[in-house]
């Protein structure tokens, strides 16, 4: 079994490469052939290959529903390899396969030593995210739409419970209503702040806390160590938004190994706006202009 540079040419990831510079690459991976059920990795394991399959199957799960089916050719954890992440999905052989496997520090060293090679792989590998988050933003578009449709609708429903008569499930489902449109508010979406644009919460007593999602009603953050904050406590802290800095107190939700949920309460106007502000550059890195 051999890597042929026609077959990297299939792969949309070395579109731009011409013959010479696709040979080069054919010596960096290396051959596996791989019986059906065994499992090429497992969600939240480090992204330290990725993988071209040339002949079988491969299933790729989120959770226990399967996502897609992979034929030949296909890559498989490109992106997650080369970015250095962890994995957010499963990937099982579903049918005995035939694949190349090449190490994410082998690959980038290839490129290292071959500027000329890297030049034209990294623009087509930002070609292809653009255009990933160009489908992405189109689905999550149409969801923004269904949202809002409901949104409209739970509040009609809440409405009309609220102009007819009492019965002995209107109270309840009133209540139930009002809860899903307070939820389902814009307000209440968390991002996650990135490295570039990093947050973190100061307490009382104790070192700074890295933030690891925040809205303009609840924040989350990792706990320096002990004490942990125990559930249902109150907090007041400092929230560093990468440079302006406002006062912010809360109810602590719940602590789940080391990260504390907490629900804000009401923020001045003033604080309220600064931190519409930085969430709004946290959005903007999820669209492309």
């Amino acid at each position: 079994m051999s890597l042929t540079a026609e077959q990297l040419a299939c792969i949309p990831l070395f579109a731009g490469l011409s013959e010479e510079p696709l040979a080069q690459l054919t010596s960096i991976f290396e051959p596996l052939t791989i019986p059906e059920g065994t499992v090429l990795f497992e969600v939240g394991d480090p992204a330290t290959h990725f993988y071209l399959l040339t002949g079988g199957e491969v299933t790729i799960y989120e959770g226990e529903q399967v996502r897609c089916q992979l034929w030949p050719p296909a890559t498989i954890g490109e992106l997650g390899c080369l970015a250095g992440l962890t994995r957010v999905t499963r990937a099982v052989v579903s049918r005995s396969s035939e694949l190349w496997r090449v190490p994410r520090e082998s690959i980038l060293g290839f490129f290292d030593q071959h500027n000329d090679i890297a030049l034209p792989f990294y623009q087509q590998l930002v070609s292809l995210i653009a255009d990933k988050m160009r489908r992405d933003q189109i689905r999550l578009e149409d969801m923004r739409r269904n949202i809002i449709r409901t949104q409209k609708a739970m509040k009609q429903m809440r409405d009309f419970v609220l102009e007819s008569e009492d019965t002995v499930i209107s109270e309840r489902l009133h209540n139930q209503l009002e809860e899903i449109i307070r939820h389902n508010r814009r307000v209440n979406y968390r991002v996650e702040p990135p490295d570039g644009h990093p947050a973190s919460l100061r307490l009382d007593h104790g070192p700074s806390a890295p933030i690891v999602e925040i809205s303009r009603t609840h924040l989350s953050y990792q706990s320096p160590g002990d004490p942990q904050p125990v559930e249902g406590s109150r907090q007041s802290a400092v929230l560093n938004l990468g440079g302006p800095e406002i006062p912010v107190s809360g109810t602590v939700l719940r602590v789940i190994g080391g990260r504390v949920d907490l629900e804000l309460d009401l923020l001045l106007d003033e604080y309220g706006a600064m931190l519409d502000g930085y969430l709004t550059r946290l959005q903007l890195l999820d669209i492309m202009l």
